[in-house]
């Protein structure tokens, strides 16, 4: 079973890519300043998106934000539903590159190892890219055709391989649980600074937070094995 990311191309991007192929100095010096402004359009709208919301942004500030043209989200990805779905492709190939080459090595694992594997790369995607949490957050809130993109292209997926590897998130109690202790602290990272005086984005913070979770995911599933 994949793991849980159907690929989405940003097909305006590679496309553009593919185009800066040859040409002259001042075609190529044309080519490179329209990737590096998709570059800066997609990482400014992964910023905002995860942060304000798809709504609470307009088309015009986001371009100010990326110090781009006006018209330069239109010309590039179409509108603000493609740059969105292109800020959320790039999150996701985050997470594919990271957890994707599990799949094999969890397959040979015992039960108990597998939760330990699994947990501790998605506690550490999730300590370097949070961004996919608060996206979820954001969108989880309300019914909309974000909700369900979201949900089609990664959620349903993520969520079926999760429960084929360790057998475990089968109710919405537990796959909450596990979501939120694997993720919480890494949303509100700051606020984990002020009371606790420690780094949450430390590798000695990931390492010890993923194996207590681990360790809570491996004790729910023995106590409902003994029922």
């Amino acid at each position: 079973m994949s793991s849980g990311v159907i690929k989405v191309s940003d097909n305006r991007q590679n496309a553009g890519a593919a185009a800066a192929v040859g040409g002259g100095p001042r075609k190529r010096a044309v080519q490179q300043r329209a990737l590096q402004t998709r570059k800066a359009l997609v990482t400014t709208a992964i910023e905002i998106f995860t942060t304000l919301g798809y709504d609470g942004v307009s088309v015009r500030a986001l371009e100010t934000a990326a110090k781009a043209q006006r018209g330069a989200v239109a010309h590039h990805y179409g509108g603000k539903e493609g740059l969105w779905k292109a800020a959320v492709a790039h999150i996701l190939e985050r997470y594919a590159t990271l957890l994707g080459p599990l799949e094999d090595l969890l397959e040979d694992m015992d039960e108990d190892a597998r939760v330990r594997a699994l947990v501790t790369a998605f506690v550490r995607f999730s300590a370097e890219t949070p961004e996919l949490s608060r996206l979820i957050m954001q969108e989880g809130r309300h019914d909309t055709w974000r909700l369900e993109y979201l949900t089609d292209t990664f959620i349903r997926n993520r969520f079926a391989w999760i429960q084929d590897m360790i057998g475990l998130l089968d109710d919405p109690h537990t796959y909450y649980m596990a979501i939120g202790a694997s993720t919480l602290v890494f949303d509100v990272e700051h606020e984990c600074r002020r009371l606790f005086g420690v780094d949450p984005t430390s590798d000695e913070f990931i390492r010890e937070h993923a194996a207590q979770v681990a360790d809570m995911i491996i004790s729910l599933r023995k106590r409902r094995d003994r029922r």
